[in-house]
């Protein structure tokens, strides 16, 4: 065993628990590699009164054994990197993807609008060859994507938890293969109605050179008086929100299909790419365009504009966001 933590030899892996307080057995036979950046990936989210306030006619403004915990709350950031389509469809399922096929498998994410999903925790470990911790009650409350032209499509999440302590607990060893989505691949179309992931109907825009693209999932943990440090559980106590913001090239088609008196005006953008082994992303969705910045800035020469879009409830078909992932995944673990 090494001596000392090394960037190479820091992992996380994940697993889905069967209930909330019940961390997930993650072993070598259990739970899924994330191929990740782990740095800096856990804050321990433990807040501490110091008593700074107080005097005792001494000058030095802390006294030792004052200071109290006041609270545990764990934030786990799996920080934006290339997003497989193996272990992609597990931020998914922890607000409430359905999967179905049989190879590819299809993880839908087409959140509930006049209620609210079933949420499904996650156990996270998490080591740097030497210290390991386990992150229990785990769900997302922020997740990011991105692309441009010169690298894959990329895939973030930033999750909430309840507890992180050290563990003994082993890693899986297994580390399957992990089909990546180049950017270049991705395409962009709209349409006249919430696009489907076939795109019925949709029409293909060519001039897009990048994407971002950051959802808000309303997740919140719930504290209460109840003799815990930690929160007594978590729900979708927030809105659901996302902003999505698209650069575009300054040609005729920018000017026919985000034009600048296109703002505050709806639009249905299906934003898509798949890989040769026919895994892929479909990001579908309702939006309406908060700001369009003519002239934004140039790549290699070419004047480009970003367009910035909000999501909005679409009442027609009674949706918002739609996200579908064909995944060599079958099942969470």
């Amino acid at each position: 065993m090494p001596s000392y933590g090394a960037k190479a030899l820091t992992r996380i892996a994940t697993a889905s628990q069967s209930a909330f307080g019940t961390a997930a057995a993650i072993g070598t036979a259990t739970g899924e590699i994330l191929f990740t950046e782990t740095t800096g990936a856990l804050d321990l989210g433990v807040t501490v009164d110091l008593g700074e306030t107080t005097s005792v006619g001494k000058r030095t403004a802390i006294q030792a054994t004052r200071p109290t915990i006041t609270g545990r709350q764990p934030v786990l950031t799996i920080a934006e990197g290339p997003a497989s389509m193996r272990t992609l469809p597990l931020i998914l399922d922890a607000v409430g993807a359905a999967v179905t096929g049989a190879g590819p498998y299809t993880w839908t994410w087409s959140p509930t609008q006049g209620d609210v999903d079933t949420l499904v925790f996650y156990s996270f470990l998490v080591e740097d060859g030497v210290q390991k911790y386990l992150v229990r009650d785990a769900a997302p409350t922020e997740i990011t994507f991105s692309a441009d032209a010169n690298g894959l499509l990329q895939a973030g999440a930033t999750f909430a938890a309840t507890t992180a302590a050290t563990s003994a607990l082993a890693f899986p060893t297994a580390l399957p293969a992990q089909p990546m989505l180049a950017g270049r691949l991705l395409k962009l179309s709209t349409d006249t109605n919430f696009p489907d992931k076939a795109g019925s109907g949709a029409t293909d825009y060519t001039s897009i050179t990048a994407f971002s693209l950051t959802i808000s999932t309303g997740v919140g943990m719930i504290t209460a008086l109840d003799g815990s440090l930690t929160a007594a559980t978590a729900a979708l106590t927030g809105s659901l929100d996302a902003t999505l913001t698209l650069t575009v090239a300054s040609n005729s088609a920018a000017g026919t299909t985000f034009p600048i008196t296109d703002i505050a005006t709806q639009k249905y953008l299906r934003l898509f790419g798949t890989t040769s082994d026919s895994y892929g992303v479909w990001i579908l969705g309702s939006w309406e365009i908060e700001n369009i910045v003519p002239l934004s800035s140039d790549q290699d020469g070419l004047i480009v504009n970003e367009v910035t879009c909000r999501l909005a409830y679409d009442t027609t078909s009674g949706k918002s966001l739609e996200i579908v992932v064909d995944s060599p995944l079958s099942a969470a673990p």
